[in-house]
């Protein structure tokens, strides 16, 4: 039975991709229990996910959330660090960061704390690549620190949420009321709460709502044998047409050939 440290081990993978990368490249990310780290080191590149997207400039940090699929695409030139790793638990509380979109959370990064941030990361990439004694919980070390500077950044630069809003997200995500009864509870009208969310976190509160329920059944598919129509009930849309129709625009696949896909690419 292998232990916790080596699977974690076996889980920490670090890369660097230059600026001459292909432009026009798009790729989309697997589904993982690891969290990712990206740093812009320069020109731009842009991460999605379903309708939502946000563009990524130079001495930005970038942390990607467990269970999203995010997909990424390079214009023209992007050059950046990059890291999937396993967090330790006493750093949970600097994986906190405000999502920019649904699973990401982004700090620009001033030019001194990039400097460090990018010594900080090379010297993870040399740990990982030659594999001294010790190296993983140095490269631990060191990735924690540039977590918790981008944490900080972000929080010192970003407004305080409203209630309200955050009351929204976890209603939508754990309830099925209407956006007239969620409304209600957070203290706004339906236009002041759909006005507010749209501009916190980019897409509506159906939208918020439909995204996180899609995801739960993408996981679904691809780690359980449950049915289609089972499925669609646990991810909240019991009708299994519609749920079939709003999957298949959110994936660009059918449910069965998603799970298919997945499966055979496993």
């Amino acid at each position: 039975m292998r232990n916790r440290k080596a699977m974690e081990e076996d889980d920490f993978i670090v890369g660097f991709c230059g600026s001459g990368g292909t432009p026009g490249r798009r790729w989309e990310q697997r589904l993982t229990d690891s969290c990712g780290l990206l740093f812009s080191l320069e020109g731009a590149g842009v991460i999605g996910i379903g309708k939502e997207q946000v563009r990524i400039g130079e001495n930005e940090l970038v942390l990607l959330k467990p269970q999203f699929r995010h997909t990424f695409w390079v214009p023209e030139r992007w050059g950046y660090f990059w890291c999937h790793f396993v967090p330790r638990a006493h750093v949970t509380g600097a994986l906190k960061w405000k999502d920019e979109i649904s699973g990401l959370g982004r700090a620009e990064l001033p030019a001194e704390a990039a400097r460090r941030v990018r010594e900080a990361l090379e010297e993870i990439r040399e740990l990982e690549l030659h594999r001294p004694a010790g190296w993983f919980d140095l490269s631990m070390l060191l990735l924690e620190s540039v977590l918790v500077r981008g944490f900080n950044h972000q929080r010192r630069s970003a407004p305080e949420p409203d209630p309200g809003i955050e009351l929204a997200k976890r209603l939508l995500l754990d309830t099925s009321e209407s956006m007239d009864a969620l409304a209600v509870r957070c203290g706004m009208s339906r236009a002041a709460l759909y006005a507010k969310f749209k501009r916190e976190t980019g897409v509506s509160p159906r939208q918020y709502r439909e995204c996180s329920q899609l995801r739960r059944a993408a996981n679904l598919l691809e780690r359980a044998d449950f049915s289609i129509s089972e499925i669609a009930v646990m991810s909240g849309m019991p009708d299994p047409y519609y749920f079939s129709a709003r999957f298949r625009k959110f994936s660009g696949l059918s449910p069965r050939d998603y799970r298919k896909r997945f499966r055979r690419e496993k």
